[in-house]
């Protein structure tokens, strides 16, 4: 007489697996921490405006100017045109030019929800740099002159803010198209420079403390943290 064995339970491997429970920790420990970091920035922005300069402001607007003249830029005489040239690398008419012609060639190979990543990383952080700027409401610096024209509050850099957006979301496009560990990491260095260029002209030209670019730069990686960890968990196939 056979005996008849009862069937094995058996269960999805996903429901084994302790990939997604990490995935979803993973995402919610980087979310919690870009608003925890977001938080802290504005703070020390109100803490700025109401208690003045931190300590490396004035030492390192001065830097950049002649000893015997605060209203002009040390250095050879084309130092000026560098540093222009530098900052209208964060110019938002420039910028959204070229996230427009981002937005058309991922359009154009049918990732449109890449197009719309794109679109929602960059434009909610020109918003975002609005709402700090009228919320923390610090004056532009006037130890030197301003050597370029401004129209807006100080903290934080939007300069800094849009641009750390705009050259980690091109890196990041961009990096998909590239074959090779050293290529893509080159191109993230890339990136990296023309954040760090385009933040520390504005302090040359006088327009922003140090403490505001540094917040720009603090607040742009923070945001786009957001975004990347936010869309990586709830709607993967929008990134590359």
């Amino acid at each position: 007489m056979s005996v008849k064995t009862p069937p094995i339970e058996t269960f999805p491997v996903e429901t084994l697996s302790p990939v997604k429970p990490l995935q979803t920790h993973s995402a919610r420990a980087v979310s919690a921490g870009c608003l925890l970091l977001l938080t802290g920035v504005c703070a020390w922005g109100f803490m700025l405006t109401r208690s003045g300069p931190a300590l490396f402001d004035q030492p390192l607007l001065l830097w950049f100017r002649a000893g015997d003249d605060s209203a002009r830029l040390s250095g050879p005489e084309w130092i000026g045109t560098l540093w222009h040239g530098l900052t209208r690398l964060g110019d938002t008419l420039p910028r959204l030019l070229l996230a427009g012609g981002m937005i058309v060639a991922l359009g154009l190979l049918h990732r449109w929800r890449s197009a719309l990543f794109v679109a929602g990383v960059l434009s909610s952080g020109i918003g975002l740099s609005s709402a700090i700027k009228h919320w923390v409401g610090r004056p532009r610096p006037d130890l030197v002159a301003h050597l370029d024209h401004v129209g807006s509050q100080s903290f934080p850099s939007g300069h800094a803010l849009n641009s750390t957006l705009f050259y980690l979301v091109a890196a990041l496009l961009l990096a998909d198209f590239l074959r090779g560990r050293v290529a893509r990491w080159g191109v993230y260095f890339a990136a990296t420079g023309l954040i760090l260029a385009t933040g520390i002209s504005r302090i040359a030209l006088g327009v922003h403390y140090p403490s505001d670019v540094i917040a720009g730069w603090l607040i742009g990686v923070a945001w786009f943290g957001l975004w990347f960890s936010l869309t990586r968990r709830y709607w993967p196939r929008a990134l590359p």
